[in-house]
């Protein structure tokens, strides 16, 4: 900071623009000098606020431990200023809940969705486009942990209030068609979510219009479904689409280019059509590479699904050198105990045990089984 000295709605602003520069410890030093400036000349609720300020920036850089003090000191402001029943609290909780969930505790995180979206329905009524938010986080909550079962209704409620309190056809609306899409998708419930997904771009198209990118997420969505299904003529137009939308726009995104890329990749690498999958692997991955960098994570996941290919047409060199890559990508990011890194040495152990590397495939194995467990 400058030596012009800055009043607490200034800071709070400073930082705002940190975070969105992704300046992280700039915005973190602001940030706490805020919280400073408001304990020493504000009342409860600016501490409140930059407390929860600090803890939005902490739970979105993975600093989970310091942000959830954080969230309970705001939540302990407000509480006594303006009641446990207030939807200032309520903001809290969700906060809490999403913070919790993030460190694996299970329990604590559905009981704080629960207490939000009672507090929601107490103030607001049971047909509030707020609750309709609160239902669906609590439904996104269950389906994250397997739990289809209580999932579903919350997830048909949410959509039922958003159509009342914004629209069939509005933002909303479309939001939970898609996550209705997801949640049956991840059931092995196909034709469901092609229907959802269907009403999803319907309803995207005439919110947005043909060509917005939102309108091109969803035709990857619903090609990427059909494709699970085998229906790979049906999945290759509503790519191709896809992709045309990506690459049409003034600013293109080119790691959503390269995604498409990808996925086109794989469809025609299943439909056996060799030339033109390996030729769109080499595209992704070189603009995979370009966008995000040669040690990203996602050019692991490329080179891994390109060794699949090569694998399976007994290019066991290529396959080979492909997921040596990738270990060493995922080894980098993650560290050498990580899943991603346990499922690569399996998948390499099966190449080396197709070219006769009998030994060194076992040490992959056992390597292997000792990451990922079983």
């Amino acid at each position: 900071m400058q030596n012009v000295k800055l009043d607490w709605e200034e800071l709070r602003e400073a930082g705002q623009l940190a975070f969105a520069e992704q300046r992280y410890e700039d915005c973190e030093q602001i940030w706490l000098e805020a919280l400073e400036h408001a304990r020493q000349n504000y009342k409860d609720l600016q501490t409140a606020t930059s407390s929860l300020d600090l803890a939005s920036l902490y739970n979105a850089v993975g600093q989970f431990q310091q942000a959830e003090p954080k969230i309970t000191e705001a939540l302990e402001l407000r509480a006594r200023n303006l009641g446990d029943q207030s939807l200032e609290v309520a903001e809290c909780l969700t906060l809490l809940a999403k913070n919790q969930g993030f460190q694996g505790k299970i329990h604590e995180c559905e009981q704080l969705y629960r207490k939000a979206l009672q507090i929601k329905e107490q103030m607001l009524g049971a047909n509030h486009g707020d609750v309709g938010d609160s239902l669906q986080e609590l439904a996104n909550f269950y389906a994250s942990v397997g739990n289809f079962t209580e999932c579903e209704p919350l997830m048909l409620r949410a959509l039922a209030v958003k159509e009342s309190s914004a629209g069939a056809v509005s933002k909303e609306v479309a939001n939970g068609l898609k996550t209705l899409a997801r949640i049956y998708r991840k059931q092995g419930r196909f034709a469901d979510a092609d229907a959802y997904y269907l009403k999803t771009l319907e309803v995207k198209e005439q919110l947005l219009g043909l060509d917005h990118e939102e309108v091109a997420e969803t035709l990857r969505s619903l090609a990427n479904n059909y494709s699970y299904q085998g229906k790979y003529a049906e999945a290759e137009p509503l790519y191709k689409r896809s992709l045309e939308i990506y690459e049409k726009n003034p600013e293109p995104d080119h790691s959503e280019i390269a995604t498409n890329l990808h996925n086109l990749a794989v469809l025609y690498y299943k439909m056996s059509r060799d030339g033109e999958a390996a030729m769109l692997y080499r595209r992704a991955l070189e603009l995979f590479s370009t966008v995000l960098g040669t040690e990203h994570p996602e050019v692991a996941t490329t080179l891994l699904s390109m060794a699949k290919f090569y694998e399976e047409r007994k290019k066991y060199d290529k396959a080979a050198t492909l997921i040596n890559l990738a270990v060493q990508i995922y080894e980098k990011n993650y560290g050498a105990e990580h899943k991603a890194v346990g499922a690569a040495l399996k998948d390499l152990a099966e190449v080396y045990s197709a070219q006769g590397r009998t030994f060194e495939a076992e040490d992959l194995r056992k390597r292997s089984k000792a990451i990922l467990g079983g």
